[in-house]
């Protein structure tokens, strides 16, 4: 059964059926409920999380089919995949003008966005001087949280060592 989906939805559907068909490939019902999920989701979310909430509405959708569709998802832009570090990607779908960074606490895995203009317009600017043209522009802030660093202060211990 197809839900009813919004006008930014079907924009993002009929993008995907489009990106999915000029590469010879079907637009399964595994791919649509891959999509509509993903976009139901409003924060970063790992593919295990996805496919737990997929399964927790009764969707037959096998692990390897949302690896699959997240990364045509991303590989078409209709979803960002962020490597945090060696063993943790998350993904969040993208809209027009949603341009942000992120801040990534090495010790909680909390992920907080920012948007700054003036560091977004220092990328362009430094991309203009070397010549170079980019195909996307993104910031992520490794480190301690503010919460992790006040919980490691009051333990007395030092931060973990890097990867």
């Amino acid at each position: 059964m197809r839900r009813c989906l919004n006008k930014e939805m079907y924009q993002e559907t009929a993008a995907f059926e489009h990106y999915i068909r000029d590469r010879g490939l079907r637009m399964t019902n595994a791919r649509r409920a891959v999509l509509e999920e993903i976009f139901s989701h409003h924060e970063h979310i790992d593919a295990d999380r996805l496919h737990a909430a997929m399964r927790g509405k009764g969707l037959d959708v096998s692990r390897a089919t949302v690896y699959r569709n997240l990364d045509l998802l991303a590989d078409c832009g209709l979803v960002r995949k962020y490597r945090l570090d060696r063993h943790r990607v998350l993904y969040e779908h993208m809209h027009a003008g949603m341009e942000h960074d992120h801040m990534v606490c090495r010790e909680c895995g909390r992920v907080v966005e920012f948007v700054n203009r003036d560091l977004r317009a220092q990328q362009e600017e430094i991309c203009r001087a070397h010549g170079f043209d980019p195909d996307d522009l993104t910031v992520q802030v490794v480190g301690c949280c503010i919460t992790c660093k006040k919980a490691r202060a009051a333990r007395g211990s030092a931060p973990p060592s890097g990867p």
